[in-house]
């Protein structure tokens, strides 16, 4: 493409010249769309306005780009130069003597800019504000570089001591042991004597040529330039000691940020564990969403209101007509493809009445636009029974199985009745809790089920404590360091020694114990770094990321919090250099700038690879943000795909960061359909979800639970979790309280591709029992593998396989069953993980996501 734009930071020394101008690590994303015009979206902040900037090469270099004004004016934009030389093109509208700037129209003024670039290349830019500025900018920029540096070096090692784990200590130790070397040699350094001219008394001249020279010129002086020796410690192998010295008080310094920024996370979520905890226990009333009530009454209402307003069929004649009242079953088709009929059983007639006639079942056949109304509302209310004013006409038949029914074909309907007893029930409900003020009592099923969750909570915030304590030690270890380090070098300061990063060629570090123990200790150091990823210039690569373009920086913040869920939450190790490959793109290498990357994860037991793309490269020729996919490695250590038969070929899970504060209604709606249907990002049967941080994004919001009006996890029928949105932003003040909404995403994947666990029969003291004999999970809680002692196998009342699985480290309850009504699997994950819609006044009531039965 001939078009390249990047954010600009630009500050003015004339009109026409920036005295700096500083360009954003990544591009701004230019679009071609089927006309041919390009589209670009560039976002406006509060507190600091970074220009737009055009790069043109190829057949557009020697094109001046042109705002056109809705009247038809055109602005030509500006042309400034780089340090580099590179040309850059500006939409600069005016000069301000005043502030000595220049002015832009998109740096206060949201909407849709068109703009020309040569004869023939459209531009359109749409200009977003963000309600955003530079520190909350820097937030996340600073939460990623800190992660990044936490996770290189803190491995993970189990479920219980994750946090400070092996790298972590080892290179406190590693550095404390090169600051008390390196320590020595400024206490004792080494000097070279050297012979220099200075001005000394005649009683001590050491003459030289300059000596004479000035006898000549000032006989008789009492003082004349002469040789003297000084010793310094300016030497090769002290300044090369002191580059050592700054490398490493920076690599404390980032590491004791990063330790202290986990810490603090982590001590946060304990303390939201706790809080969580206490309000479970206390528990007596079960506080009712109204709104969101109301929001699942309308909702039941409209599909039983679509049946009652049924207008009178176009074929019906003149005879009057019948009312037949029934009670509508299942959907029946005839040798598995008939026409789409349904069960239905006449109250009014005895069973003992078809048995006289030899009739074993009867079926109706509607208009198929009625019956597939009627069927939705029977996936809702299984009571529910239907009074149709029209004519039918009765016939017998047989199935294969030598089965007598009835059909009754109708037709010339002019009238549908609903008797629904699920939207009568909660219509009568409705009344009494808004007399209760919107309360019930707990029942005793509830008040168990949160006891449990309350023990959970509890278990969870002592682990988290016990990690944060851990990451509070390092960072302190790390404080004394870094400032041993700095006291170092305010001492070489002293000295007048300077750095370098240059070996030196004499022989001190050989012959000398103290620069020889410098130099074994940060070679240790050195091998440390290498094997996290953050040795050589990654910490200067890191500090280069600028924060101008911040949907990058939201990608790249996001990526990061992915693999934090993965390594820190569900217990998987990355593979390879994945540090390098993140900070390479981050810093948008050549190597990275045009295709993405992958990063694979594994985890032993049990044995389950992750591989998570970035950007990858889909057959339509898209890129979005990620994709997650998992995989199963079986005992003998080969792969077998866990992508089991979901209803919807599942294979992976797509993300796509936008970087949105604030949407217009209905726009988040719009964008998620545009990923879908006209991008294809769900291609292959992957899930699709957007990552975006604004809370309460979700309009006509139907779960009651705490991430209701931020999240929508597809769990609205017939969406079955396919697709949907979730927020996700830095919060720094509530210890990133919406990183729960990607593990439970994450986690929503994981238990869908969980093999399902293996049982047997065997004898006990009261009969035979079912006992679990393998199982192949893990706690979506705390990572921890479960145990066959700790998974259960049970029967639904439909006689459908369920199984419960208990944690035996953090307490957690999870439950794997299937809806009474299709037979799709639901997972029960407790209050904090589960991602089903749940009942407005039953909240542990999960609602099914393919059917909607649950009500």
């Amino acid at each position: 493409m001939d078009v390249l734009a990047h954010y600009l930071e630009i500050e003015w020394e004339t009109e026409n010249t920036p005295r700096k101008l500083v360009v954003s690590t990544h591009p701004i994303e230019i679009e071609i769309a089927r006309d041919g015009v390009l589209h670009a979206e560039v976002s406006i902040f509060r507190d600091f306005a970074p220009w737009m900037g055009l790069h043109l090469s190829g057949a557009l270099a020697e094109a001046t780009p042109e705002t056109i004004a809705a009247g038809g004016q055109r602005a030509p934009w500006l042309k400034i130069a780089d340090e580099q030389g590179r040309a850059w093109w500006i939409p600069a509208t005016g000069w301000s003597k005043k502030t000595g700037r220049h002015l832009a129209e998109m740096h206060r003024s949201f909407g849709t800019f068109q703009v020309e670039i040569g004869p023939r290349s459209k531009l359109t830019i749409d200009a977003v504000a963000l309600e955003l500025d530079r520190a909350h900018a820097q937030d996340y920029l600073d939460d990623f570089r800190d992660d990044l540096v936490w996770l290189a070096v803190g491995q993970p090692t189990g479920a219980a001591a994750r946090a400070g784990s092996d790298y972590s200590n080892e290179l406190v130790e590693a550095l404390a042991d090169f600051a008390q070397a390196a320590r020595r040699v400024v206490e004792h350094p080494s000097r070279d004597v050297r012979e220099t001219t200075a001005l000394t008394a005649t009683a001590k001249l050491r003459p030289s040529a300059d000596t004479f020279r000035a006898v000549m010129r000032r006989p008789g002086a009492k003082v004349y330039p002469s040789r003297v020796a000084v010793d310094s410690a300016d030497v090769p192998e002290n300044r090369y000691v002191r580059g050592l010295v700054e490398h490493c008080r920076r690599l404390a310094h980032s590491i004791a940020r990063a330790s202290n920024r986990h810490q603090g996370h982590l001590a946060v979520r304990a303390e939201r564990e706790k809080a969580r905890a206490a309000a479970l226990l206390a528990m007596n009333v079960v506080e009712i969403d109204q709104e969101i009530y109301d929001n699942q009454l309308d909702e039941v209402s409209c599909v039983m209101e679509a049946i009652g307003a049924w207008g009178p069929d176009i074929a019906a004649s003149g005879r009057p007509p019948r009312e037949f009242h029934f009670e509508v079953g299942k959907e029946f088709r005839e040798a598995g493809n008939g026409p789409k009929e349904l069960f239905y059983r006449n109250p009014t007639r005895d069973r003992v009445a078809d048995d006289q006639v030899r009739i074993d079942f009867s079926v109706a056949r509607l208009p198929d636009a009625l019956h597939d109304l009627v069927m939705a509302a029977r996936r809702i209310d299984p009571g529910l029974a239907l009074t149709v004013a029209g004519h039918a006409s009765l016939t017998t038949f047989s199935t294969r199985n030598e089965k007598v029914g009835r059909r009754a074909v109708f037709s010339g309907i002019s009238q549908v009745k609903v008797h629904s007893p699920v939207l009568q029930n909660r219509t009568r409900w409705r009344s009494v809790y808004e007399g209760d003020g919107w309360r019930r009592p707990l029942s005793t099923a509830e008040r168990k089920e949160f006891g449990l969750e309350a023990r959970t909570a509890q278990a969870r915030a002592a682990q988290l404590e016990q990690r944060a304590q851990l990451s509070e030690a390092v960072h302190g270890s790390l404080q004394i360091v870094e400032r041993d380090l700095a006291l170092q070098e305010a001492g070489w300061d002293k000295l007048g020694v300077g750095p370098t990063a240059m070996f030196p060629m004499g022989m001190r570090f050989a012959h000398n114990p103290n620069y020889a123990a410098v130099l074994a200790a940060f070679n240790r150091v050195s091998e440390l770094e290498r094997r996290t990823g953050i040795g050589g210039d990654a910490l200067d690569r890191l500090g280069s990321i600028n924060m101008l373009h911040s949907s990058a920086i939201y990608e790249r913040w996001c990526l990061i919090k992915i693999i934090d869920v993965l390594m820190e939450d569900f217990d998987f190790v990355p593979q390879g250099e994945w540090v390098e490959h993140v900070i390479a793109s981050s810093c948008h290498s050549r190597s990275y700038a045009d295709q993405g990357f992958t990063v694979e994860f594994s985890r032993a037991d049990p044995g389950i690879k992750a591989r998570l793309e970035v950007e990858p490269l889909l057959d339509n020729g898209r890129r979005p943000d990620f994709r997650l996919r998992f995989e199963m490695v079986g005992s003998t250590g080969s792969s077998k795909s866990i992508f089991q038969d979901l209803g919807r070929g599942g294979s992976g899970l797509v993300m796509d960061a936008k970087f949105r504060t604030r949407w217009q209604y209905g726009e988040l709606a719009e964008m998620l359909t545009l990923l879908v249907e006209t991008k294809k990002y769900g291609q292959d049967g992957c899930r699709v979800f957007i990552l975006q941080p604004s809370r309460g994004t979700i309009s006509n919001s139907m779960s009651p639970l705490n991430w209701g009006r931020d999240c929508d996890y597809g769990h609205r029928s017939p969406t079955e979790h396919a697709h949907g949105s979730i927020q996700l932003a830095a919060d720094p003040a509530h210890g990133g309280r919406s990183l729960m909404n990607l593990r439970r995403l994450i986690a929503m994947e994981l238990q869908d591709t969980f093999p399902k666990p293996e049982a047997k029969t065997i004898g006990g003291p009261t009969g035979e029992v079912e006992v679990c004999t393998s199982t192949f999970s893990f706690c979506i809680y705390c990572g921890t593998t479960h145990n066959v002692e700790n998974v259960k196998p049970g029967r639904t009342t439909r006689d459908n396989r369920k199984w419960y699985f208990g944690c035996a480290h953090c307490g957690a309850g999870t439950m794997q069953t299937h809806c009474f009504g299709c037979g799709t699997a639901i997972h029960k994950n407790g209050l904090q993980m589960t991602y089903h819609l749940t009942v407005a006044d039953q909240i542990s009531n999960v609602v099914c996501q393919k059917c909607g039965m649950g009500f």
